[in-house]
């Protein structure tokens, strides 16, 4: 009898403080904060999850696109702001991969965010164009193990990007080459892919699903822990001799600033997972070239834990710095 008042309490307890934080902040905007332009693929996802978020959280959901310093800006905006749920951070690979690899940037994802939850995932692509002789990445690899394993190339966004890491992962698993070849964005590097300019590129899902359709590029392997189901035939790199287990795909997840009351992180968390779920939302975000991939705040902790070690060892073997 008296732990089940106990419990009633506890329950009672919880409910009045979200009703007092829902009160205290309902004519407040929440403000999605997102490091990168308005328009592109980051600002896209933040703003369908946020639309659906306003839906069940009874408060307006702003994003608010704050670019640059490879996305730091906005995770520093919610850092050095108050920890009371107004700021939300929309975070991914970078939010862990940048401070590794930039020692200006102060921020460390498992003490300075409470995370939220995951939201989707995106497999990266290694492809080649369509005269390659290669057909599968072991081709490649056995290729370049027998001789001129330095005269072949790849072309990423630039230094440091997780299409730059896919890249160096390859290199250091199947003990090859192969030369960087950094631009600066990926506008150009399909179209000196399929123009045949460079050898091989790491391009995002969605960049290179037209290519591929139309038969101008190949894809040797695919970054995620699944096979991809636009390209059933082409292994993920965990399939490889060499690679058993390894996956590196581009995620994306809501996160607080630490320190947010407990329950504001759990109202959010329910509210992601809520939104996550809603099959509009993962056609819109399919269609963009998304896996909707939901993971609680503790899963996404989960997650992202071996990634960082699988992170900083590239880094450090490749020597990859932005300083």
């Amino acid at each position: 009898m008296q732990r089940r008042l106990l419990n009633q309490l506890a329950l009672l307890g919880t409910g009045m403080l979200l009703a007092g934080l829902s009160q205290a902040q309902s004519n407040k905007p929440i403000s999605l904060v997102v490091g990168y332009s308005a328009g592109g693929s980051s600002d896209y996802v933040a703003r369908v999850v946020g639309a659906e978020l306003s839906k069940r959280l009874g408060r307006a959901v702003v994003v608010e696109n704050l670019a640059g310093a490879s996305g730091m800006l906005a995770a520093q905006k919610v850092l050095n702001g108050p920890a009371d749920g107004n700021l939300v951070y929309m975070g991914g690979t970078d939010t862990v991969l940048v401070p590794m690899v930039n020692t200006r940037v102060k921020l460390d994802w498992e003490k300075d965010l409470a995370p939220i939850g995951r939201i989707s995932t995106a497999p990266l692509i290694f492809a080649v164009p369509a005269s390659s002789p290669y057909n599968t990445l072991a081709d490649l690899v056995a290729a370049l193990r027998k001789g001129g394993k330095e005269s072949f190339n790849y072309a990423t966004p630039g230094i440091a990007t997780m299409q730059h890491i896919y890249g160096e992962l390859i290199n250091d698993r199947a003990k090859i080459s192969m030369l960087h070849i950094p631009y600066r964005g990926g506008a150009q590097i399909t179209t000196d892919l399929v123009g045949g300019q460079v050898d091989s590129a790491v391009l995002v899902l969605s960049t290179a699903m037209p290519f591929l359709k139309e038969g101008k590029i190949k894809a040797l392997s695919v970054s995620d822990g699944a096979r991809v189901p636009q390209l059933p035939a082409v292994k993920r790199v965990g399939e490889e001799e060499g690679f058993s287990g390894v996956s590196l795909p581009i995620w994306q997840g809501l996160f607080l600033k630490a320190g947010t009351p407990a329950a504001t992180v759990a109202a959010y968390e329910k509210a992601l997972r809520d939104a996550t779920a809603e099959p509009e939302l993962r056609k819109k975000l399919a269609e963009a070239g998304f896996s909707v991939a939901p993971a609680s705040g503790q899963e996404l902790h989960s997650f992202v834990k071996p990634q960082a070690v699988l992170y900083r060892d590239i880094i450090k073997g490749a020597k990859i710095t932005m300083d």
